[in-house]
């Protein structure tokens, strides 16, 4: 006796990928919506403008959202932020040479942080006990060139701690930018809700009361449920979950 085996099409959950990009109706098509729903020839060329639309709409909409992959995303950040602790891991392996490599940057390093971000970090003296030589041409100029003279000397004898302190500052960017992601089900890969079939539905239910004049109703086998369910089969949508879906759409 063979196996049986549950139909697994039937038990998975639709996905936004599952709806493909809609097209415009052919006459054909939008002939037997009419006739199905009973629009009226009144509102025939109205439905026409307005289904076409929609498409563009929801078109425009769902390739956006294919092209804006945020799992990848999400993906990419956690794989940096793994790269930035290997690279602090191999700098505590630096020996003589290369930590004279990394002081010979303390020039580069000093035109890149602030003297309030190496006070932030290493602490020190603040910008009121300084003592600024006087310039009788530009005080603003001469501030910064000795401020950049004295965050060279800082880091010229403390090159490698303040690389690993930019780095950990880069860590910690790119860990908010990671929670921001997380907070995101559709970075994670997880259930999202199908907001493209949420949305048609208001619009579709928008159009039925005003100018078609007729209350939407989200019961099974209602005109407005057929309506709906012609439309997403003529765009080549799945229907399954319809039923549900169209009650809450209404609320």
């Amino acid at each position: 006796m063979a196996k049986t085996t549950r139909n697994s099409s039937a038990v998975r959950r639709l996905q936004p990928a599952d709806f493909p990009l809609p097209k415009r109706l052919s006459q054909k098509q939008f002939s037997e919506i009419c006739e199905m729903s009973k629009i009226s020839n009144r509102h025939a060329a109205e439905l026409k403008d307005f289904l076409d639309k929609l498409v563009s709409h929801l078109h425009d909409w769902i390739l956006k959202d294919k092209m804006a992959n945020r799992k990848a995303d999400r993906d990419h950040i956690i794989a940096s932020r793994k790269r930035i602790t290997k690279l602090r891991d191999e700098l505590e392996w630096l020996g003589i040479d290369g930590t004279l490599a990394v002081q010979s940057t303390a020039a580069r390093l000093a035109d890149i942080v602030s003297g309030d971000w190496l006070r932030d970090y290493f602490g020190g003296p603040s910008r009121t006990t300084r003592v600024v030589p006087r310039s009788t041409r530009d005080p603003d100029r001469e501030l910064r060139n000795w401020e950049n003279r004295s965050n060279y000397y800082f880091i010229r004898g403390r090159a490698h701690e303040t690389l690993q302190a930019l780095l950990r500052d880069l860590d910690t960017v790119l860990a908010s930018a990671q929670a921001s992601l997380d907070s995101d089900s559709r970075a994670r890969g997880g259930q999202r809700r199908l907001e493209h079939r949420h949305s048609a539905i208001v619009y579709l239910a928008k159009f039925w009361r005003d100018p078609i004049g007729k209350t939407p109703v989200g019961t099974p086998g209602s005109d407005f449920a057929i309506f709906c369910k012609s439309v997403f089969e003529a765009w080549e949508w799945p229907t399954n979950g319809l039923n549900r879906a169209i009650p809450k759409a209404l609320e």
